[in-house]
């Protein structure tokens, strides 16, 4: 097959996805369809094996997910975490518990190895699960790849709907305070606060006429050049990827990089879809009996992970004065991240909240949580997790 063709086949069945996935509010995700729409493919001999190879397109995978870590970390606000600090320590905590309570308590009952990839993927997302297929390639296991692919594409069966469910209580709650006349919300605070964290950087940015998408692109690869060398000078001890993260945070915070990199230069519509394709590339190889070997492990995987971040995440949302639906909301964000974190917000602040005000008070109150929520669990420490997880094989 053509390259031509191939990214032709290979854009559709994402563009089918994402349509699925708009129509169901995120329900069913769009790495789940087009999951099923490639191993049905495979398995028919409607697509050849050598789908994702011809296209190309992966060639530029491994690039570009040093570059999406730059990004991410452009776009974390630090000032965010610190006025968010307990939604910080209940949503790290949370991650960390599914992990540790899917490894330590999956491999009673599962293979280790399946329960050592679920892991970290099962609290993380994207980087998260090509950390540990790297791991598993590398180790010539491909079984455990394609079980990567699996909890990657289930974690959103359980997180959407959790975290629907419990922010439409906490909602509820929120209203009847307002109602009440016990809760007041100042929302346009948050707007203020932005405005006056627009300070000067250590490092002046470059003129407009000059900051051309070609320049940002080159800064973040710079960057993620430099991560890559440091993780080699420390003989790739820490994962390149966490390094890209650290960096990206840093030199945002210094000026060096615009935030939103990679947004700003327009450049994450095309990144984006490329780097998720190298998630797909193990189906070409996945028979029937090997993915239907791996719904027990799969099953166990989320059960134990779901247990774990719902019962952390009460009891440390309790110490800091949480309701049990938001601390259970923020753990959930382990299992979807951002943008899902937004779009259930907005979705449950529109149908409760009766006028205009208490719309925006309601998301006043949950979206910020929600949001610096996602980006601890799946852009920070997930990766983390997966860059220390992934040597223990």
């Amino acid at each position: 097959m053509t390259a031509i063709i191939s990214a032709a086949v290979i854009f559709v069945v994402f563009a089918v996805g994402d349509m699925i996935s708009a129509k169901t509010k995120a329900i069913v995700s769009m790495l789940l369809v087009t999951s099923v729409v490639f191993l049905a493919g495979f398995w028919t001999g409607v697509f050849p094996t050598t789908l994702f190879a011809d296209s190309t397109l992966l060639s530029m995978a491994g690039l570009l997910v040093t570059m999406l870590l730059v990004h991410l970390g452009t776009t974390i606000r630090l000032r965010d975490f610190g006025a968010q600090w307990r939604t910080v320590i209940i949503s790290a905590v949370a991650c960390v518990a599914i992990s540790a309570a899917v490894f330590f308590i999956g491999q009673l009952i599962i293979d280790r190895g399946f329960a050592l990839v679920g892991a970290p993927i099962l609290s993380g997302g994207v980087v998260a699960t090509l950390t540990m297929q790297d791991m598993a390639n590398k180790a010539n296991l491909p079984d455990l790849a394609v079980f990567a692919t699996l909890v990657m594409c289930a974690q959103g069966f359980v997180g959407y709907p959790v975290a629907s469910l419990c922010l439409k209580s906490e909602a509820k709650r929120i209203k009847a305070q307002i109602d009440a006349g016990t809760l007041q919300v100042d929302v346009g605070a948050a707007a203020a606060q932005n405005a006056a964290a627009a300070r000067k950087k250590l490092i002046p940015a470059l003129p407009d006429k000059y900051n051309t998408p070609n320049a940002i692109i080159a800064k973040v690869i710079l960057v993620a050049l430099l991560s890559v060398w440091v993780s080699s000078l420390f003989h790739d001890a820490v994962n390149k990827l966490v390094w890209c993260l650290i960096f990206g945070v840093l030199c945002k915070e210094l000026g060096f990089l615009d935030e939103d990199a990679l947004g700003k230069a327009h450049a994450t519509g095309i990144v984006m879809p490329i780097i998720t394709l190298s998630i797909f590339t193990n189906l070409a190889s996945a028979t029937p009996e090997m993915v239907g070997g791996m719904v027990v492990p799969l099953l166990v995987c989320v059960v134990i992970g779901t247990a774990a971040f719902s019962v952390v995440s009460i009891l440390v949302g309790k110490i800091f004065g949480y309701s049990w639906q938001m601390s259970v909301a923020i753990g959930s964000s382990c299992l979807f991240g951002f943008p899902g974190t937004v779009i259930i917000s907005n979705e449950v602040s529109e149908s409760t909240g009766t006028t205009a005000e208490e719309k925006a008070a309601i998301n006043a109150q949950i979206m910020p949580k929600m949001l610096v929520a996602g980006m601890v669990t799946v852009s920070i420490t997930s990766v983390l997790v997966a860059g220390v997880m992934s040597s223990w094989l």
